[in-house]
């Protein structure tokens, strides 16, 4: 709950806030109601003794909670009607009136609620005087004249400054809690019928497998993709060396390793991680071939500037021999297998014996093979290949791919038998790179240039008491030049 609630913090506090504005405009809708209250004392005859006194207040609650009753009936109600002329009838007033009974006491509280805070004072009062009329009329007198019971009014009614209902606090919370609870409905639905992976973590988990790397998502990728052509000391081409190091220990048992590179969907950027794991893997020294097995929609041609047209289906059509179609790229001579032309029946090729020979002649041939395989959703291809050199290195874009398009992936490869070696997160968020990693770099030679570009400007525009008096300057920064072993500064101060 807690990590829907700070995934979707933003929907949630707009739903939040629709629904407290929801609620303050059903106070606007509704008409105010105020309430007045007035008490009324039921008092009996005085007695003597003690008992006489505990039995007339015992005496004077049972009548109190009798005459409450009496405060809703038409004897009562009909005569505040006529002697306030109001437009209402006895059934309309009684659901505005109350009568409640204080626990253990001989008082009756009135409460009348109106659209008006004077009519409901004005009501309140003429209904205690009401009963108390209507009492004289149902208990008869005593010889003397006077009566047993008496209600006096102990409280008159005020009218209220402010409106009882709506309770503008109730309702801007109520709507704020009932926003915030739809909020979670929906993100929580959401995330259920089309949650998308989002964390490295939360990759690692589906997959139950290792986390080989976690590439940043980099906007520089769609002109150059691959790390180390552009910048070999970038945080990416140093993501991609971690990779490289974990790719490792995969397969350590065998002379030559053979990776499939694969992913659940298109637009993942398994290819690219295909071709920036070679071309780390061949600034080692080592001899490496990437294989282009994605027969349906190959793209390494234009992603590493090659010529296509010849390639795999090449050699599966027996038209050319392996080193007809290798192509070599970049410094470190990386060799390139691409798809060639596009066949009608790719997963068939894929699964022929002429394919399976081909590609082990390939891994027999290099140190390292990388097989860039289509997606496994879409077609079956990845897991013939899969299935066949041991397992797959599994590709998951940050954003990209849907919780249960993983699922249905890691279906496919386990009812064939081919395990996951490791995930790959790609495309992660930038907030990624600066939790797990540190800037590691050293701008003392930037400094001392720029120290030595500001003594030489200022040495320029000097006279020549100030060229007699930079000379012990001049000394001392070729001494913290030696020290620092610059010789190239030594011998440009040596010039100057």
């Amino acid at each position: 709950m807690w990590a829907l609630m700070r995934q979707y913090w933003l929907t949630l506090v707009v739903f939040a806030l629709a629904g407290g504005a929801c609620g303050y405009g059903a106070i606007l809708l509704t008409t105010p109601l105020y309430t007045a209250d007035t008490e009324v004392f039921v008092a009996s005859s005085s007695g003597q003794s003690t008992n006489d006194l505990t039995q007339i207040s015992n005496y004077s609650q049972q009548q109190a909670r009798n005459y409450s009753v009496l405060v809703t009936r038409e004897i009562v109600l009909q005569p505040v009607i006529n002697d306030l002329d109001l437009d209402l009838t006895v059934n309309q007033l009684r659901r505005k009136v109350s009568a409640t009974v204080p626990l253990n006491t001989s008082l009756i509280s009135i409460s009348v609620e109106t659209d008006s805070a004077q009519g409901s004072a004005e009501i309140a009062d003429a209904i205690a005087a009401s009963l108390s009329q209507q009492i004289r009329v149902l208990i008869p007198p005593l010889e003397d004249g006077s009566y047993p019971i008496q209600l006096k009014t102990v409280e008159a009614a005020t009218a209220p400054g402010f409106p009882s209902s709506p309770n503008r606090t109730l309702y801007v919370g109520l709507g704020l809690v009932i926003g915030l609870i739809a909020g979670l409905a929906v993100c929580a639905t959401r995330e259920f019928v089309n949650a998308k992976v989002r964390t490295p973590e939360q990759a690692r988990d589906l997959a139950r497998s290792s986390l080989l790397g976690t590439i940043v998502h980099d906007r520089a990728a769609a002109t150059t993709p691959v790390a180390l052509q552009h910048d070999e000391l970038s945080p990416r081409s140093e993501e991609f060396r971690q990779l490289r190091t974990n790719l490792r220990f995969l397969q350590a048992d065998r002379p030559h390793k053979a990776f499939v590179v694969t992913s659940s969907v298109p637009g993942e950027g398994k290819s690219s991680i295909a071709a920036n794991i070679a071309a780390t893997m061949a600034a080692t020294g080592q001899s490496v071939c990437l294989v282009e097995a994605d027969l349906r929609r190959p793209t390494l041609a234009s992603t590493l500037g090659l010529v296509g047209g010849v390639g795999f289906t090449t050699l599966l059509a027996g038209e050319a021999e392996l080193d007809d179609v290798l192509q070599s790229w970049g410094k470190h001579g990386m060799s390139v297998l691409l798809a060639g032309e596009t066949p009608p029946n790719p997963s068939e090729l894929l699964g022929s014996e002429h394919a399976e020979l081909i590609l082990n002649n390939i891994v027999s041939r290099f140190d390292v093979t990388i097989i860039d395989c289509p997606p496994l959703i879409p077609v079956t291809d990845a897991t013939i290949l899969a299935q066949q050199f041991g397992g797959a290195i599994f590709v998951t874009g940050m954003r990209r791919v849907q919780v249960r398009e993983v699922r249905r992936s890691l279906e496919r490869m386990a009812l064939v038998g081919a395990p996951i070696l490791g995930v790959v997160a790609n495309r992660a968020p930038l907030s990624i790179r600066g939790r797990y990693r540190m800037t590691y770099t050293a701008p003392v030679e930037k400094t001392k240039t720029s120290r030595f570009a500001l003594f030489t400007r200022k040495g320029a525009k000097s006279s020549r008491r100030d060229d007699a008096r930079a000379k012990p300057v001049s000394a001392r920064f070729s001494r913290a030049n030696t020290h620092h072993d610059s010789e190239p500064a030594n011998e440009s101060l040596r010039a100057s």
